[in-house]
């Protein structure tokens, strides 16, 4: 099928009520780009996905790093879903959250929860109903989602924006549909039909936001899907883009284009915006990982020319604080297997030269935070062109 021809589906009415559902037609066959524009766009993505997986392959422990990629798309990704949790919050121990601000911050939890826990499970099961269904599960195993059948699909109507079903902006297949929908978007998932990969997770994450199958937490499954597709498909050794920031910073874009496939069949328009996305978060991931690797190497000389004889440790201490941004002397302890005098030397060190900076102000139980490195991590995202 040309990607000009696409028919989104129908809507349809159900007897005895007054909405009418929206009910895709099959994405399991070919699609054939009949665009330049299209063409020109993929290159440009591919490109870029190519330079990022090539800078990740040759960054040295290039996992230290990783987490600060998983906790920004966890954050962003709530934040579209209506949360506030910042991402140096998604760093910090429960302890460390305000009251009013827990539920928010448990659900950026469980989603960077899921991220790892499918990452890691690629290793033994593809992805599958099997696994999005278990991503669902770990994402609403607490706090608000955890009555909305975790790990199951939806056996009822649902429905997107609006105070109810008949002033909803969408409303999605009928949940009869739902398990065979899923099966034409794995079968789909699986096929060889000779798409583009890029184009092909854009199809998948469009296809799968349209039959919304579970009750809640839809958007979220739909987004790890992309860098999870990207690392099982070898366009990424290490699941370094996420594009949760690309959609929050475009959120009007997002919701439109993806309902003007259905209501328009306008693919193209989709395809176009998806691989924008995936070339300006790639740029974006290549640029912070560049600032970030600048920002350990002038640390480490900054060390190494004035903490003396503790240096050997404060550089290890380093190294633990691009993965763990807020710490205690008690985690120093810990984490380094020193003696509780020497983890508060190493910490004053990094005090003094501006590494970490307490936050607390108290004189036992302090709070320190690596702020040189959470504040490269806030840069903000450029917007859609």
């Amino acid at each position: 099928m040309k990607t000009s021809q696409f028919q989104a589906g129908k809507f349809q009415s159900i007897h005895a009520y007054d909405y009418q559902y929206f009910l895709p037609e099959s994405i399991n066959h070919s699609f054939e780009i009949d665009s330049g524009n299209l063409q020109v766009q993929l290159e440009k993505s591919t490109r870029l996905l190519g330079e990022l997986n090539a800078m990740a392959r040759m960054v040295p422990n290039i996992d230290l790093f990783i987490m600060s990629f998983i906790n920004n798309e966890a954050t962003q990704s709530s934040k579209i879903e209506g949360t506030q949790t910042e991402i140096e919050d998604s760093f910090k121990k429960e302890s460390d959250i305000k009251i009013e601000q827990k539920d928010d911050w448990l659900e950026v939890k469980l989603y960077i929860d899921a991220i790892k826990e499918a990452i890691n499970k690629l290793d033994e099961i593809p992805i599958s109903t099997r696994l999005i269904k278990q991503i669902h599960k770990t994402l609403l195993s607490s706090g608000r989602g955890v009555e909305k059948m975790p790990g199951e699909f939806r056996t009822s109507q649902n429905w997107i924006g609006g105070n109810n079903i008949n002033t909803a902006d969408f409303i999605p297949p009928h949940h009869d549909f739902v398990n065979e929908l899923i099966g034409d978007l794995e079968n789909f998932l699986h096929s060889q039909h000779p798409v583009p990969e890029i184009i092909k997770i854009a199809i998948i994450h469009y296809q799968f936001e349209t039959i919304h199958p579970f009750l809640d937490g839809n958007g979220r499954v739909g987004r790890i899907l992309i860098p999870l597709y990207l690392v099982s498909n070898n366009l990424l050794s290490k699941p370094l883009l996420y594009m949760s920031a690309f959609f929050e910073t475009n959120k009007n874009s997002y919701y439109q284009k993806l309902m003007k496939v259905r209501v328009n069949n306008e693919l193209l328009d989709w395809l176009l915006f998806f691989l924008k996305g995936v070339e300006q978060t790639a740029e974006h991931s290549i640029e912070i990982l560049n600032e970030v690797l600048d920002l350990k190497t002038n640390l480490t000389q900054t060390i190494r020319g004035n903490t003396g004889n503790r240096a050997n440790n404060n550089l290890k201490l380093l190294e633990k604080l691009f993965q763990m941004p807020y710490i205690r002397v008690e985690d120093v302890r810990e984490q380094l297997e020193v003696s509780s005098a020497t983890a508060k030397n190493i910490v004053d060190d990094l005090v003094r030269v501006e590494i970490l900076e307490e936050l607390t102000k108290n004189k036992r139980n302090r709070l320190f935070a690596f702020k040189p490195y959470l504040n490269l991590l806030k840069k903000p995202f450029p917007k859609y062109e």
